[in-house]
């Protein structure tokens, strides 16, 4: 069996950018359909094949044949080479991994700084919104009672209607002088006093 390298027309310490050129110009020139079917195209054809591939084997296996080096040499530096190269995967791997980790630590933290702000802008133009607008007084809730309340209407009506009963009174004492010995001024100085008792008395709540 002739040596791969032979069949291919290059050395063992070709470049795989070489060996590649190699086999393309030898399957061109030895492809059955470009020498109407030839059996001696056909089996060089064959034979650049099978030896491309044993070539692929051999450095693949780390039997590379280069002056100096030998197969086990070739082979336990491709070896390491391969170990480091899977270590710098891991490496990348991990490290993307980080980033990426790190990314969404950072994409959470402002999603959750957006969302506090946005209650905070939220709170205020509520509160904006109430000033203008103008809040519900405790009057107007219910709490207290105001100047218009029912009490206070009246508390108002009941000092109004003592004070006009009490200037009545008073004429009526001036015109009539016996009015003293008069039992119905008792009368009415009691009706005075039991109608401001019920007008300022506080409606039930």
């Amino acid at each position: 069996m002739r040596d791969p390298y032979e069949v291919l027309g290059v050395s063992p310490a070709a470049s795989e950018t070489e060996l590649r050129a190699a086999y393309r110009k030898l399957v061109q020139r030895h492809h059955p359909d470009h020498n109407e079917g030839s059996p001696e195209s056909a089996w060089k054809f064959e034979e650049v094949q099978d030896a491309y591939a044993r070539v692929r084997e051999m450095r693949a296996a780390g039997a590379i044949h280069t002056a100096g080096m030998s197969a086990a040499g070739a082979g336990a530096a491709r070896a390491s080479a391969a170990h480091e190269a899977g270590d710098e995967s891991v490496v990348a791997r991990l490290a993307d991994l980080e980033r990426q980790v790190r990314e969404a630590q950072a994409a959470r933290a402002q999603a959750e700084a957006a969302a506090a702000d946005a209650r905070r802008r939220a709170r205020a133009a509520a509160s904006d919104v109430r000033e203008r607008s103008g809040r519900p007084s405790d009057e107007e809730l219910g709490y207290v009672t105001t100047d218009d309340s029912f009490s206070k209407i009246l508390d108002d009506a009941a000092s109004r209607l003592g004070a006009w009963l009490s200037e009545a009174e008073s004429e009526v004492t001036d015109r009539v002088t016996d009015a003293q010995r008069h039992p119905a001024r008792k009368r009415v100085a009691e009706l005075i006093q039991e109608l401001q008792g019920t007008l300022t008395r506080k409606p039930p709540r």
